[in-house]
């Protein structure tokens, strides 16, 4: 379904890149991390305010929260990671903006979960859900992301771990700009949404798609190739 424009998109792609010093990702698109939260061991326990359960703190298991990154300063979060003794990563957040010159991110394989927020434009997102055995077939969702909730698109997300995932600006978006006089448009098509992984982005916990874990997916039967344009980020 076409998109009704203009949609929310404020801020142009130029500026979302500038303001939030977004760099060039490895999956494709621009990203920034903005905030890390970790635990470590705590050999004193924490202030509760009144009238909070005495055993609240058991869910910390003794341990303390620290966080660093742009985001966690503002309430007063550290500048650089912790190099601490027995700090483990629980959580990353990091804005990831598609643009119309970046708009297809490679598919991608994470251990971990990801929460998707938006905040403007529209993306597309394929997900697939591996096999668990011989006998089925892999399942295949697509979804958009998007403020128009009345035709189904969402503005959360919820990617469990263990899914292959890519996200594209929609085809029918990006048919807009073949329109004379597009300039300024060019600079609003795209995608800007938060993404939250629990517990926390690994790099030794992704993995890109390639032909033959396509192929294996389907057993070696045909019904992968529709997915061989997500190898490669455009």
């Amino acid at each position: 379904m076409a998109p009704s424009y203009p949609y929310p998109y404020p801020v142009t792609n130029s500026e979302l890149i500038r303001l939030h010093k977004l760099e060039s990702h490895l999956e494709g698109g621009f990203f920034a991390e903005t905030a890390v939260l970790a635990s470590q061991p705590s050999k004193t326990a924490p202030q509760l305010p009144p009238g909070l359960a005495a055993n609240a703190t058991n869910a910390l298991d003794g341990k303390a929260q620290v966080s660093w990154g742009a985001g966690a300063q503002l309430l007063g979060g550290q500048s650089a990671p912790s190099t601490a003794e027995g700090t483990k990563v629980e959580a990353t957040q990091i804005y990831y903006l598609l643009t119309a010159d970046s708009y297809r991110g490679k598919m991608h394989f994470n251990l971990h979960a990801h929460f998707h927020l938006l905040h403007s434009g529209r993306s597309l997102y394929t997900l697939i859900k591996p096999p668990t055995s011989p006998d089925e077939t892999p399942e295949v969702h697509r979804i958009i992301m998007g403020h128009d909730a009345a035709a189904g698109e969402v503005s959360q997300l919820f990617v469990p771990g263990g899914w292959w995932k890519a996200s594209e600006i929609p085809e029918e978006d990006r048919l807009l700009l073949d329109a004379p006089d597009t300039a300024d448009l060019k600079e609003r098509i795209g995608c800007l949404v938060s993404e939250i992984v629990v517990p926390g982005w690994n790099p030794d916990q992704h993995l890109f798609i390639d032909e033959d874990k396509l192929k294996a997916m389907w057993g070696g039967k045909p019904g992968w190739e529709p997915y061989m344009k997500y190898m490669h980020s455009a």
